[in-house]
């Protein structure tokens, strides 16, 4: 390592081999490229046309200094080949550049510059590690220079407008005529393969498939809060607006803002189960210094799937009016399901009045047509023991046909992927926090996605054989039972056959 500090295998090397029968003195060396030779200036600079970014030093008294590629004379052209200097976003291929002082100096000077693969390295590095943008602007810091040169603002709103457009690309909007302004609400969200959607993974007249298979096509949600997602009362909507604009799983903020505003006020009814303080304290959760207490999010249920326009920011507590507009707000991107299981901790108290209050609402979140479909609510089996014996009874998944062994828990499953984004996104401007979120939420779909085909393999495996074990298991135990009291096992069938109808 000493040895390379200095001109290495090259100290008795005077001239440069780059090209054939260059004479120049070899002073240059670069520090990306492979390998430790010295190369002279001109060589230098006609190797690296196609590396513009690459470290280069130069030997000279007796050690190597920092210099550029732009002191020793390489230029870029940036767009159209017929000018020098020609800085046009939209025509380049390679460069992103987006932090500029004012609108005309885009076209003549652009002030920071970030390639598309360091762009693309942080965007997946953050999905895996859920490492900060200070994070990754601190390593690039130390990578170079190590001196702290400040273009961290620059990097922020860099990977903020990479985070959109990655986003719009991964959904075609790019291509579409009207531009992205078209871009409906909720259309930018990776949605389950496996929950029924209508016109796309759901058999010709499901419709009217008779009432003892109609739990097939029943759509599972699941509602939660997070408090560890909130966000300290900086910046604002007007400073720090969102790009998303309701495009994936957080809601439009200003239409949620407005209904907040017309019907938030209503007092919360307290809880007449258990005390439950997520019902009682919603009003008095302590919300000083924070613009957002947590977010509230409605998952798939059964494969834990983040839902279209599913997530939005709790400003006190857990208070219904957050938890209705936001499964209202879903329930508009879910095709016309007949059957509907809403998993809920609090959802013996929460579904109490929930049409009533619906009906104060604005019609256009309603759901229609509820008296025409199957809703049944339930508390997921964690969160069951905590309530009154009724409840237990009531709102208990192993008591509804077709639910299996779903557990109502999937929520809970999710937050580890997020939690650790949070230490981060509280220190953001709301637009920032929702952007961020989003391109998360977005990722931990997808990656759900693309794992389903393993994961239900690994538990079909399991299941097979215990399945069939639990057959020989209730045959033994039912044919003993009717050798010994015939008549008691027909009445017994006869009675749950008819609970099991009503």
């Amino acid at each position: 390592m000493l040895r390379l500090e200095g001109r290495g295998d090259f100290i008795s090397q005077a001239t440069c081999h780059g090209t054939y029968g260059c004479s120049l003195p070899a002073e240059f060396h670069c520090k990306d490229c492979f390998g430790t030779e010295l190369y002279c200036q001109s060589c230098t600079v006609e190797r690296h046309h196609e590396h513009p970014l690459h470290r280069i030093k130069h030997w000279k008294d007796v050690f190597f200094h920092d210099v550029t590629l732009k002191s020793l004379g390489l230029r870029i052209q940036l767009g159209h080949p017929t000018q020098e200097h020609c800085y046009n976003p939209a025509a380049c291929q390679d460069f992103v550049i987006l932090h500029v002082n004012g609108i005309h100096e885009v076209i003549l000077e652009p002030k920071t510059a970030a390639t598309f693969k360091l762009l693309r390295h942080f965007h997946i590095l953050s999905f895996e590690s859920k490492v900060s943008t200070f994070e990754y602007w601190q390593t690039l810091t130390c990578l170079t220079h190590n001196r702290g040169v400040d273009r961290y603002d620059a990097l922020l709103r860099m990977i903020r407008e990479w985070r959109n457009i990655t986003l719009l690309k991964h959904f075609g909007r790019g291509h579409n005529p009207a531009g992205t302004g078209a871009t409906e609400q909720g259309s930018c969200a990776v949605l389950c393969p496996a929950c029924p959607q209508p016109g796309k993974n759901l058999p010709e007249n499901w419709e009217s498939a008779p009432s003892e298979t109609r739990w097939l096509y029943a759509l599972f949600l699941a509602i939660d809060a997070n408090f560890h997602l909130a966000r300290k009362n900086v910046s604002s909507d007007q400073m720090d607006p969102g790009l998303n604009r309701g495009w994936a799983y957080f809601m439009e903020e200003q239409q949620y803002k407005t209904f907040l505003t017309d019907v938030g006020r209503c007092p919360q009814e307290k809880s007449t189960c258990a005390s439950h303080n997520a019902v009682n304290l919603a009003e008095t959760k302590n919300s000083r210094g924070l613009a957002a207490t947590g977010a509230g999010t409605i998952d798939c249920l059964q494969h834990n799937f983040k839902r279209p326009c599913g997530v939005s920011d709790l400003q006190k507590g857990e208070k219904y009016v957050n938890m209705d507009y936001l499964l209202f707000s879903t329930m508009q991107h879910m095709g016309d399901i007949a059957v509907l299981n809403i998993s809920y901790d609090i959802a013996c108290q929460w579904s109490m009045n929930l049409w009533q209050r619906m009906h104060q609402y604005p019609s256009t979140i309603h759901l229609c047509h509820h008296d025409n479909k199957t809703i049944t609510f339930l508390v997921p089996k964690f969160h069951l023991p905590a309530h009154i014996e009724i409840c237990q009874i009531t709102y208990s998944h192993n008591l509804l046909k077709g639910m299996g062994r779903t557990d109502g828990e999937a929520p809970e499953h999710g937050w580890a992927n997020i939690n650790p984004v949070a230490t981060s996104t509280r220190e953001m401007g709301p637009g920032s926090r929702h952007d961020t979120l989003d391109d998360h939420f977005g990722d931990f779909n997808w990656k759900k996605v693309t794992n389903m085909g393993v994961s239900l393999s690994r538990k079909l495996k399991a299941a097979v054989p215990e399945r069939d074990q639990h057959v020989r298991d209730f045959e033994d135990f039912n044919n003993a039972l009717e050798h010994k009291r015939p008549k008691q096992v027909v009445e017994w069938r006869l009675a749950v056959e008819q609970w099991e109808s009503v």
